[in-house]
């Protein structure tokens, strides 16, 4: 697919709500156009021949498959796969989230796990490998639906008032399976196809009907976008450098008695199998969440570094401690990245995943530190941040000398200091940091479950032997 049929390709009858009105054209309206716009350079960078090593692959019957969805069966694999990440955050944006590399590895899951499935139903294989197979020769944007609503936190899906608190199978027919509930996902309205996860619960009997998984076109009769409020509100990017280009509408994705066709279903009413993509879900997609949280990280110290020399700190000893702890929290990330890379681990199928302990631990530190990476950026840039002049009021001949006399320093203009100080402020002060750092703790899971899929893959027989050894007399 290339850029201008991703663009043509959203124009297919979805049915999109964004504040109290329904979308006509995804692709032209304000609200999305911006990530439309970045979604297409994506799709260009696969058609760039100084990007084709990263952002492609040459499959077995020698067709172009798109990286995004080639399975690691080598450690050079994972390595190409961490750059090809890199290679967008680097020539689109450092804060996008939602690009589709990292959507598809519960499907690497299933994939690998190919023998668990056969003894369930031998099409669950045959439809994993065939939407990877499509996904690789297509190059959709495939995104996820793992967030339920979940109604009253303290019952089991089974016992909600309503039982669409959860996505739930209402019915298996000849023709598929028909589903109803909701997820919460970003990006919804600018991809293809949702890739539906089973949420956390107790894989118990009773929930039987919401142990399910499947790949939902989203353009299918019984899906409606839900979206959120947008964030761009017709910003301009000189004031809102991130907000008005890479504001990912996350949208409730609703189900309405939706028909899934059987080649479509991953699984239905399995809950080991749904237990099974909880457990194992971060395989691979861990890889992409530190890659951007490395972009991320690199971008606060960029711009602390730039705001301190423009402002003339960067040399006072407070500044330069406190910019040497944003860059100990990126160069951290990214060992941790590299580590979990180079210790690399063969699954039972012959596949090559990143070191599992090592790397469920950088998704901790990831989670737990980007708000005080954010701090410190805010405390660096001071707050002139939030009273900052727009645009319009620079170009004014009434208002534009007063801005170009009180916003310079040294020998820096307030017209070459306002943009860096822009970034700052969206960074750390509007509504799309406010996101942001909700996003850096969530999006990947909660903490509690990234620090028990730690427990569960930390070697501690080896840490009990080390301590046995030691306690010896």
């Amino acid at each position: 697919m290339t850029a201008a049929e991703y663009r043509s390709s959203l124009d297919d009858g979805r049915r999109v709500w964004i504040g109290g009105q329904r979308v006509e054209c995804v692709a032209t309206h304000p609200a999305f156009a911006p990530m439309v716009d970045a979604i297409a350079k994506i799709y260009a960078l696969h058609e760039d021949p100084a990007a084709a090593e990263l952002m492609t692959f040459r499959r077995a019957d020698r067709q172009t498959g798109s990286r995004f969805y080639k399975i690691p069966q080598t450690q050079r694999d994972l390595t190409l796969r961490r750059q090809m990440t890199s290679l967008v955050l680097d020539r689109v944006s450092s804060t996008i989230d939602r690009f589709g590399d990292e959507t598809v590895t519960p499907l690497f899951v299933l994939h690998d796990r190919a023998d668990l499935l056969d003894r369930y139903d031998p099409a669950y294989r045959t439809n994993a490998a065939a939407w990877l197979d499509r996904l690789q020769r297509e190059n959709l944007f495939m995104t996820s639906g793992n967030t339920d609503p979940k109604g009253d936190r303290s019952l089991q899906p089974f016992q909600q008032p309503d039982p669409d608190m959860y996505l739930r199978v209402v019915r298996e027919t000849d023709a598929g399976i028909m589903i109803s509930g909701a997820k919460f996902e970003t990006g919804a309205p600018t991809a293809h196809v949702a890739f539906l996860k089973p949420t956390v619960g107790a894989w118990v009997a009773e929930n039987r009907d919401y142990a399910v998984s499947c790949i939902v076109p989203l353009n299918s009769p019984g899906v409606r976008h839900i979206c959120r409020m947008p964030n761009n509100h017709g910003f301009s990017a000189a004031d809102h450098p991130i907000t008005a280009r890479f504001d990912e509408i996350d949208t409730l994705i609703v189900f309405d008695n939706c028909l899934v066709p059987w080649e479509n279903v991953m699984f239905s009413r399995q809950p080991e199998l749904a237990a099974l993509m909880r457990s194992e879900f971060s395989r691979w997609a861990a890889q992409g969440y530190i890659t951007r949280c490395l972009a991320k990280a690199d971008l606060l110290v960029g711009t602390a570094l730039v705001l301190a020399e423009e402002a003339g700190t960067i040399n006072l000893p407070p500044v330069k401690s406190a910019i040497s702890q944003l860059m100990m929290y990126k160069q951290t990330i990214e060992a941790l990245l590299l580590a979990a890379e180079a210790a690399c681990e063969t699954t039972a199928s012959g596949y090559v995943m990143p070191n599992q302990a090592i790397q469920n631990a950088g998704r901790i530190f990831c989670s737990q530190n980007y708000n005080v990476m954010v701090h410190i950026l805010r405390e660096i840039a001071g707050g002139q941040i939030v009273m900052l002049p727009d645009q319009a009021m620079l170009d004014h001949p009434q208002t534009g000398p007063d801005i170009r006399k009180f916003f310079a320093a040294g020998s820096r203009t307030a017209e070459a200091r306002l943009p860096m100080m822009h970034l700052a402020r969206e960074l750390t002060a509007s509504a799309a940091a406010g996101r942001t750092q909700a996003y850096q703790l969530f999006a990947e899971t909660p903490i509690f479950a990234q620090e028990a899929a730690l427990f569960a893959t930390y070697d501690r027989e080896s840490a009990k032997s080390r301590a046995r050894f030691m306690a010896a007399t």
